[in-house]
């Protein structure tokens, strides 16, 4: 795959772009929800705010009584959105994979409520907020490690569902769920259907497989790519159970999500 966007095909460009979507749409949310600044920038009034680029599902962040939720393709809830306040419009799938990635584009607008403006300001400070935490050595491992997994996760759903590629191999996977967990700083799951990957708030009380990590500290390292799961696994860092062909699946889709992660949008083309 190519190292820049603007060098993708069609079809990666659209998947890098329901990658950037996805992923920026929930780690806003998380970290409004965890970060008490964020909160308190965020508008009085419920709100929900959506985006979205040609050809692909919508995902959107909203607000209400001072909780936080996203919605995107691996959303199991899918309800409770509310009418957008504001619909923040790509005008293409490249365009949208570019400005998330953090170069140049902005979307086009589009104001639905009274409500608009404070929900876009808050919007822009919150996903500047997400890479900020990131970076931050001091940053509360367990909110980094839940920042990390989900964007894993929701990356993994996209990919899934969007890369021609994978097709042949997922239909080899079995369908099933797992429980992914770290200690107390989360636990969460995912279900497998098909090239459908919805991902859940809590873990499956009986899943099919489990994959477990030490702590926040060993999740961090290994979706950061700091750690190879291949290393993690055999320290002890990782424990993987139950059904282990799903398990060993999904984690060659996100071997093709490192790819997507790994393509530049800033610099500029020689």
């Amino acid at each position: 795959m190519e190292k820049h966007v603007d060098r993708l095909s069609k079809g990666e460009a659209a998947t890098l772009a329901g990658i950037r979507l996805a992923t920026t749409a929930h780690l806003v949310a998380i970290a409004a929800e965890a970060d008490p600044a964020l909160r308190a920038m965020a508008p009085k009034r419920p709100f929900a705010l959506v985006l979205s680029a040609p050809g692909l599902p919508s995902v959107g962040v909203s607000a209400r009584g001072g909780r936080f939720r996203a919605w995107s393709r691996s959303s199991a809830d899918r309800g409770g959105r509310g009418w957008p306040s504001i619909i923040l419009r790509f005008t293409s799938r490249g365009s949208a994979a570019r400005a998330l990635g953090g170069g140049k584009g902005m979307p086009l607008p589009l104001p639905l409520g009274l409500g608009a403006p404070a929900a876009l300001a808050f919007f822009r400070a919150a996903a500047s907020r997400v890479p900020a935490i990131l970076k931050d050595g001091a940053a509360d491992p367990p909110l980094k490690a839940r920042l990390l997994t989900e964007a894993a996760l929701r990356g993994l759903a996209e990919v899934a569902a969007l890369d021609e590629g994978l097709e042949e191999r997922l239909a080899h996977v079995p369908d099933g769920s797992v429980a992914v967990e770290a200690g107390e700083a989360f636990s969460i799951g995912l279900r497998k259907t098909g090239r459908r990957i919805e991902v859940l708030d809590a873990a499956p009380t009986s899943p099919n497989a489990r994959l477990k990590f030490r702590d926040a500290d060993a999740a961090v390292a290994v979706f950061s790519g700091a750690r190879p799961a291949v290393l993690a696994l055999g320290s002890g860092e990782v424990a993987i159970s139950g059904l282990l062909p799903l398990i060993q699946g999904l984690f060659a889709v996100l071997d093709r999500l490192g790819e997507y992660m790994a393509v530049r949008a800033g610099e500029r083309l020689e």
